[in-house]
Parts: structure tokens; sequence; C-alpha cells
């Protein structure tokens, strides 16, 4: 999976998962676990031997982190 695709899959489901949490359908707990399981790198492995892919992902996932809102 690219990085690209990685991050559109990636802010999809983590906006889904806001919305089941707004509507109380899971917890706050719950919310926040799946969106660790979203965020999980194990995805983009391959593409995270450059350097600058390293950079690119984890600036995805902080820029997920926020949109989910466990970081500000």
């Amino acid at each position: 999976m690219s990085l690209e695709a990685f991050e559109k899959d990636a802010l999809l489901q983590v906006e889904q998962l806001k919305s089941l949490k707004e509507s109380g359908d899971i917890s706050e707990d719950e919310f926040k676990e799946l969106v660790e399981d979203v965020i999980d790198i194990s995805k983009i492995q391959e593409d995270l031997e450059l350097e600058d892919n390293k950079i690119k992902a984890q600036k995805i996932i902080d820029g997920i982190k926020v949109v989910a809102g466990l970081i500000s």
C-alpha cells in the first residue's frame, strides 16, 4: 500500500470511527484503540525503507491523530 493510499484509507476510517463515537455506538476507549489499529504502519512497511518516506509516514500519522482528536 502506498503512503497516499494509506493516508486516504486511514482518514476515511477515522471519520467513520468518529461518527460511531459521536453516536454512542463505541466508547472513547474503543475509539482510541481502533484509531491506533487504523494507523498501524505494518500496512506500509515496504515504503518505509527510505528515510524520506519515514518522515512522510510520521507526518501522515500525526495528521490522522489530529483529525481523530488524539493530539492537538
